[in-house]
């Protein structure tokens, strides 16, 4: 083994001594490049982008050893890191003959900006013996209104940083004429109303969220015609194609939008809310109503909706692709109409169902014994709904014989379990199911790119009932014919 050691090490030392002594080429040589243009996806002001690479080829079989490789404005908007050395301006940076070199390029724009977006261009210049090459870079940079933690509050040993976005005793209404970008938790203080226009798009830095105190009443496109457009975006602050879709980009530990305590009634239209950890939490608001209307909640890597003692209407909401739970209703009073609850998390493994109704919840006390936590569940209706996902079961009832545990579903199409045994309700018992469908095929047009409307073969089209339905769906279709389709989409043909 030492021999065999020594015989690598002696052929690897006399490879490397080969290479070290090829030739340099005494004249310029014309690069090539993976890209003549690095497209740099679109970002905020002030963050930064992904990394890209650029890759560098020596077509010759010499080595080429470049004078100077430089950002043409070093003190501009990109900065970049030449196989492993970081700087905007590099000399005698080698190639070896018939071999490449990678350039690491980010973007980030501090400068005040001259328009709302504009493109910021550069290049990166090759100087190689009298032979002058360039690759293009550019990105489209949005200016924002910024929101950064100015203060902090300790919850169970765990700083939350935060700032007022709305003070308290006072009616706030942020402007839509260019997103916002917040770090932290934006609070809306004590007996503050908060409007959010029709149009605004919020991007959330990572472990960043909103809450919403106790006392304090949100207003988010509230006047919102369905399927108008003009919808207000929450979403993580990454605006990269590559994070489009991917869950657990912001929401800290009090989740995404934290809807604390009781206080005025709420109302959430118009709203998509995408890649959280929990998108949407209420706590302890049981006297005070949460209306959800016209609204997505996709792409959750824990809990679409918690609502922990919490109080919602909702209709036409489509709720799709959660970690963990799309809604995890845990005491309280619930209400859902025509809305699509639907889990097909490719994320890895989820056990439970995509909606869970419990009046109970199992914690682990100072001495790591386990005890339950008993809230009344007064009420989970879900009218016209869809409950389906890539799970045999999509509906989970966990029950505590020493509290409340009220629900009832009617003409909704459901994914079980088909042993009772397993499943641990009864689907004959007309006090809790009546005219539901279970095991069927909803159909959807596209779920894997979050498309939820039916197609021509569903086997919910048609199934509602007209005295639950709502008027119109959630891109504005009307319901006219009297037979409403399951879920937040009525189809088209």
């Amino acid at each position: 083994m030492k021999k065999l050691f020594l015989l690598i090490a002696f052929i690897s030392l006399a490879l490397y001594s080969c290479r070290k002594d090829e030739p340099v080429a005494s004249n310029g040589v014309n690069l090539k490049f993976s890209t003549d243009t690095v497209f740099l996806d679109t970002v905020f002001t002030s963050i930064g982008s992904s990394t890209y690479n650029l890759r560098v080829f020596n077509p010759s079989e010499d080595k080429v050893i470049l004078d100077r490789v430089y950002i043409n404005n070093p003190a501009g908007f990109y900065t970049m890191n030449v196989n492993g050395t970081a700087g905007n301006d590099l000399k005698d940076v080698e190639i070896l003959g018939k071999d490449s070199i990678h350039i690491f390029v980010e973007v980030k724009h501090n400068k005040k900006p001259t328009s709302l977006n504009f493109i910021a261009e550069d290049s990166i210049i090759f100087v190689n013996k009298g032979t002058t090459q360039n690759v293009k870079l550019v990105t489209t940079v949005r200016d924002a209104y910024f929101h950064f933690p100015n203060s902090f509050v300790l919850i169970g040993g765990t700083p939350i940083p935060y700032s007022i976005i709305a003070p308290e005793n006072q009616t706030t209404t942020w402007p839509n004429d260019k997103p916002h970008v917040v770090y932290g938790y934006g609070v809306v203080d004590e007996n503050a109303n908060f409007n959010i226009p029709a149009g605004t798009e919020v991007y959330f830095h990572q472990n960043s969220g909103m809450w919403v105190f106790e006392g304090a009443t949100l207003k988010i496109a509230e006047n919102a015609i369905s399927g108008i457009g003009d919808s207000v975006i929450f979403a993580g602050d990454r605006l990269e194609p590559f994070y489009e879709d991917v869950p657990g980009q912001w929401g800290g530990v009090l989740g995404g939008l934290f809807i604390q305590g009781n206080s005025g009634n709420h109302i959430i239209n118009n709203t998509v809310i995408k890649n959280a950890t929990t998108a949407l939490r209420l706590d302890s608001n049981v006297n005070s109503l949460t209306t959800l209307t016209n609204s997505y909640i996709l792409n959750s890597s824990r809990v679409g909706i918690y609502g922990g003692f919490g109080n919602l209407k909702a209709e036409n909401v489509v709720v799709a692709n959660a970690g963990v739970h799309l809604l995890y209703a845990f005491g309280g009073s619930y209400d859902f109409t025509n809305c699509t609850f639907a889990n097909y998390w490719q994320g890895g493994t989820r056990s439970g169902g995509g909606v869970t109704l419990s009046n109970y919840l199992e914690l682990v006390d100072e001495n790591n014994q386990t005890y339950r936590l008993v809230r009344d569940l007064n009420q989970a209706n879900f009218s016209n709904c869809l409950i389906v996902g890539n799970n045999q079961e999509e509906l989970s009832i966990l029950e505590d014989n020493s509290g409340a545990l009220e629900y009832f579903l009617q003409y909704n199409m459901i994914d079980i379990f088909d042993d009772v045994d397993d499943r641990a309700y009864d689907i004959d018992d007309q006090t809790h199911f009546q005219n539901n469908l279970f095991n069927k095929e909803p159909d959807f047009i596209n779920a894997s790119e979050n498309v939820y409307a039916l197609d021509s073969a569903s086997q919910a089209t048609d199934q509602g009932t007209v005295s639950k339905q709502t008027p119109i769906d959630i891109i504005g279709y009307p319901r006219l014919d009297g037979q409403p389709d399951l879920g937040a989409y009525e189809r088209k043909y």
